[in-house]
């Protein structure tokens, strides 16, 4: 797959890059580590006239604590953040989603960042303009309804990010630049639940930073995939509590993140928050495992993943 033709410009800082956008009349993307960008531009999903490399600005590249908050560069890799010592040892849930982000290799060029903004899939979407051609156009792709719900006026891509779950869980904020100045907004407020428009994000904005309350923390995350690297979450639980309390987050059944709180952790407290989330969880069949499987392993997720935090299970 050959990509189209676009303009490549190298941003010095983020107020060049913003100028850069400025000055395409909002006709361009921002580039971070790709991993998300290049495939989709391979595939013609995104077609950007012009692209705006961000990886050369050092203020997004760093990890610092201060006035109780640890703040991570956008453009800090996941490879590097896993390794970090205050993630590690403070932020269990999140240590763990870096660890199972794909594999090492793409964990070396990936960003926390691109990984929170990375775009809803769906197996009717994230194909070759040519497979989309003969197999006629989705929803999202152009066509006039949704190819996994037929007749549906509504698209049902699921948002697979590993990472942002357990960011949420640790009640981390989003920091964005724009040609409207600066803004922060809590993560679990990012999602939209709109397929063409899956975040808060305005035009031109670059999200530069996400800060985390440092607080010693118990978690854990678990992952549903067919192979041990590489793979998107079909279903991704993560957890985190630095209380009495739980907070829990799922990915990959659906447009945006399903958010819950576990007060009692009974085992009956803990069932009760395991089959609301099955109960709410409505994949569809647009991944290589049954929407059923799915939606009982949404369950399971999390009861193993609370167990395993308190110390109960393996």
């Amino acid at each position: 797959m050959v990509l189209s033709r676009f303009e490549y410009k190298k941003a010095r800082d983020v107020a060049d890059a913003i100028a850069l956008y400025k000055a395409r009349k909002g006709k361009a993307v921002y580039l971070a580590g790709g991993t998300d960008l290049i495939p989709l531009m391979k595939q013609k999903l995104s077609m950007p006239k012009a692209v705006i490399d961000l990886k050369g600005i050092d203020e997004l590249r760093s990890v610092t604590s201060k006035g109780g908050y640890v703040e991570i560069g956008a453009n800090v890799t996941l490879f590097e953040l896993k390794n970090n010592a205050v993630i590690g040892d403070n932020f269990p849930a999140l240590h763990e989603s870096l660890e199972a982000t794909a594999c090492e290799t793409l964990q070396m060029r990936g960003t926390i960042g691109g990984n929170i903004l990375q775009d809803t899939r769906c197996l009717e979407h994230n194909q070759s303009l040519e497979w989309r051609t003969a197999r006629g156009f989705c929803l999202r792709s152009g066509g006039k309804a949704c190819n996994v719900v037929k007749g549906s006026k509504i698209c049902f891509a699921n948002y697979c990010s590993d990472n942002a779950p357990a960011l949420v869980t640790l009640d981390a904020e989003a920091r964005f630049e724009g040609p409207e100045g600066k803004r922060a907004i809590k993560l679990a407020s990012l999602f939209t639940g709109d397929a063409f428009k899956p975040f808060a994000v305005r035009a031109g904005e670059i999200l530069t930073h996400i800060r985390i309350p440092v607080k010693k923390t118990k978690g854990a995350y678990e992952k549903l995939r067919v192979r041990e690297s590489m793979d998107y979450p079909l279903v991704g639980v993560a957890v985190s509590s630095s209380g009495p309390g739980w907070n829990v987050c799922v990915t990959g059944v659906g447009l945006k993140p399903l958010i819950y709180e576990v007060r009692n952790t009974s085992e009956a407290g803990i069932k009760e928050i395991a089959d609301k989330a099955s109960s709410d969880a409505r994949p569809a069949a647009n991944t290589v495992v049954s929407p059923v499987y799915r939606k009982k392993m949404v369950g399971v997720l999390i009861k193993r993943a609370v167990k395993r935090a308190i110390g109960e299970g393996k």
